[in-house]
């Protein structure tokens, strides 16, 4: 069920509403892709969520979990409606194996994958956890940014340029060298 929008960048996510434990589908992605959603719990309690996707072909990822903490102080009272300790994020292969674990990005609420992470094709599970103590339970969201590996013809023409650029270089100090002899 959709409870309501939340903007990240210019574009729109939808804030998908879940139970303590439960399973959602995110989709497939191929590269390159952008793509943020955000994800409520009702209620306070051990979350166990399993956001499954599908990448389409190689690629590389970056992606961000992050807690959405809503608290609200008047006087010397603070009522927490949403937020989630001690989150954690960790992602799964299609054998159940674990393939990339999220490090905190300088705090607890703030989680992200290790710069250029490979992903072959394949099925995956983002495995969410943590206890959400808001009075209207937690609310987090997940964002992602993919990029396509370079094809082998990529890098050899790559490797084919930098040769040509130091072959160029070397005719050039031999033409100075030359012309400083005579």
């Amino acid at each position: 069920m959709i409870i309501g929008l939340a903007m990240t960048g210019s574009s729109y996510a939808a804030v998908n509403s879940l139970q303590l434990t439960d399973t959602f589908e995110l989709g497939a992605f191929g590269a390159p892709t952008n793509y943020a959603d955000g994800f409520s719990v009702g209620s306070a309690g051990a979350i166990n969520h399993s956001l499954t996707f599908t990448i389409l072909t190689n690629l590389y990822a970056g992606s961000g979990v992050s807690d959405i903490p809503l608290s609200l102080t008047i006087g010397q009272t603070t009522t927490e409606f949403f937020n989630i300790d001690g989150l954690t994020a960790e992602i799964f292969d299609s054998l159940n194996n674990s393939y990339a674990s999220f490090v905190s990005a300088g705090d607890a609420d703030h989680l992200t994958l290790p710069a250029n992470s490979y992903f072959a094709a394949g099925n995956y599970t983002l495995k969410i956890g943590g206890t959400a103590t808001g009075s209207n339970g937690g609310l987090y969201t997940v964002a992602a940014v993919t990029t396509p590996v370079p094809e082998p013809e990529t890098w050899g023409m790559l490797l084919a340029g930098i040769g040509l650029i130091g072959l160029r270089m070397r005719q050039r100090i031999r033409a100075r060298g030359h012309v400083a002899i005579n």
